[in-house]
């Protein structure tokens, strides 16, 4: 059963935010307004890496945890996604670091996945520690991407992954687009599209370059896999988990009820604190 403080956050969100985040609103004037209410902002000075840029923030430790945040690929990662990182980072002693891509619309497909997988295939070259790379959401279709892209140039790939919820299938086949189209407390299906639109600009959503669920399977680092159960891209987890698995992957899927997408970024939450100890101990392998 879900705890108390995710049900009351998921009533709250339906009831407040789901109507919106299901409209056909600007993203661009959304992103500025959204930006408004950020207060913690960049720590120390980017580091520019073609397209992308690298956020350094806990700077203390021998392996390095990447954390690129999803937003629909019109959203920057922002306070909550750094609240995340500098938790995880701290309690696995880690350095942690957030790569931001360029944004749709005005940087339409394949921008973020060039972003994404170039500043991978630097950091990755540059780094003699080990790697972690986390994502969420949109950046689960650009970090999984990347990766299979390394795997075939025979590169280096991360050590291991962590995927919150992660979108995997721009098409959009999976069957919880349906089965879940009411029971997700945030999005319909239309709020998928609605990103992906402004994403491909009319790009094939099945490519493999757009979509890591329709690329041949390929065999990856350990990888944590988190969503919850009434998340209309609940099978973006869970297919493409199992297609990684088939290929040799160890894969590992929590799968939490009722919970909310991406629900790791919401503090207080008993779900979320579990899940945050769950991603520092796949991490640290204890």
């Amino acid at each position: 059963m879900p705890s108390p403080e995710m049900n009351a956050y998921t009533t709250e969100a339906r009831q407040t935010r789901r109507a919106l985040l299901n409209s056909d609103y600007n993203p661009v004037e959304m992103r500025q307004m959204l930006a408004s209410f950020e207060t913690l902002g960049p720590e120390g000075i980017p580091k520019k890496l073609g397209g992308a840029e690298l956020e350094l923030r806990r700077l203390d430790g021998a392996a390095l945890l990447v954390y690129v945040p999803g937003g629909g690929f019109c959203f920057p990662g922002g306070d909550a996604h750094r609240v995340l990182l500098d938790r995880i980072s701290t309690l696995a002693s880690t350095r942690g670091a957030l790569l931001q891509h360029r944004l749709a619309p005005e940087n339409p497909f394949p921008a973020a996945h060039d972003d994404v997988l170039g500043a991978l295939r630097t950091i990755l070259s540059e780094e003699i520690g080990p790697v972690f790379v986390m994502c969420d959401s949109s950046a689960g279709a650009l970090v999984l991407c990347a990766c299979a892209q390394l795997k075939r140039e025979g590169h280096r790939l991360p050590d291991k992954l962590v995927c919150l919820s992660a979108l995997t299938d721009l098409a959009m086949t999976g069957h919880s687009y349906v089965a879940n189209a009411e029971a997700d407390p945030m999005f319909g299906p239309q709020a998928v599209i609605h990103k992906v639109y402004h994403y491909l600009q009319g790009a094939n959503p099945a490519q493999p370059a757009a979509s890591p669920y329709w690329d041949e399977p390929v065999a990856l680092p350990d990888s944590l896999f988190i969503v919850g159960s009434t998340e209309v891209m609940r099978d973006d987890t869970v297919r493409y988990a199992g297609k990684a698995e088939s290929a040799g992957t160890n894969v590992t899927v929590r799968v939490y009820e009722a919970a909310a997408h991406v629900f790791p970024l919401l503090p207080g939450i008993p779900e979320a604190e579990e899940a945050i100890d769950q991603i520092a101990a796949f991490l640290t392998g204890s």
